[in-house]
């Protein structure tokens, strides 16, 4: 409210009432501060706000989304998260893969982020090297999708040469370090998973994860897998990858 504070010269909406009616979004709910989790959870379970500098509530009906990348459960055991504050938000869950176990998105979230950071910083970029899909294809990924999009920024922002290749990759992803074997196909799970399937199974296992691997691109598969492109396309269809 005007005159609350210093510098406060005018009322202004906070978030959950500029929100009535509709939806808002907590990140890293984790990470909120215990004196925030009180007032928070009063808001829950009272449907009511009380603006800085009011004592009027004002009713809102909002729904909320949370996100959190930490264990709540293991934070409430800390005494850093509030039990009765958890139990609260957490109605409907979903839990959403590391991008290391859903690795077939890692070319489609690419392909998307090359597009946004070459529009948003004004650059051409015709292509990814064969070696730099590999490299982002293998590396486990332990800050997800938002790690991803930065290290994709970084490869296009110091691009000179229109093509995203390994000399553009940042240091966190260690250049010179060999990648040249292909990331163990996620449905077998190690290679162990493998002993004992057929032969033509284990083909098409690594057929599939090549191709997601390359982002669909047949040619580079076929260089990858070692095999020629007419034999590629033959083992496609014989297995109805396509």
């Amino acid at each position: 409210m005007k005159g609350a504070f210093t510098d406060a010269s005018s009322d202004r909406v906070g978030k959950f009432e500029y929100a009535n009616g509709g939806t808002l979004f907590l990140d890293e709910v984790g990470d909120m501060p215990l004196a925030t989790q009180i007032k928070l959870l009063r808001v829950l379970e009272s449907g009511e706000i009380t603006r800085v500098g009011s004592n009027a509530p004002v009713r809102v009906n909002v729904r909320i989304l949370s996100a959190t990348n930490r264990n709540l459960e293991e934070a409430i055991g800390a005494g850093v998260f509030r039990s009765d504050l958890y139990h609260r938000l957490k109605v409907i869950t979903i839990a959403i893969p590391t991008l290391r176990d859903r690795s077939a998105d890692i070319p489609l979230l690419i392909e998307h982020f090359v597009r946004q950071f070459a529009k948003r910083h004004g650059k051409t970029i015709r292509g990814l090297s064969l070696a730099a899909r590999m490299k982002l294809g293998s590396y486990p990924w332990p800050g997800n999708v938002r790690q991803l999009r930065n290290v994709i920024e970084s490869m296009v922002v110091v691009d000179c040469d229109e093509t995203l290749d390994v000399d553009d990759l940042p240091l966190e992803l260690d250049p010179d370090v060999s990648s040249a074997a292909a990331p163990v196909p996620a449905e077998s799970g190690s290679l162990a998973g493998l002993v004992g399937r057929p032969l033509e199974e284990i083909e098409r296992i690594f057929i599939t994860e090549t191709l997601k691997l390359t982002g669909g691109n047949r040619e580079q598969a076929a260089e990858l897998l070692g095999i020629g492109e007419r034999t590629l396309y033959r083992k496609i269809k014989e297995y109805r990858l396509s």
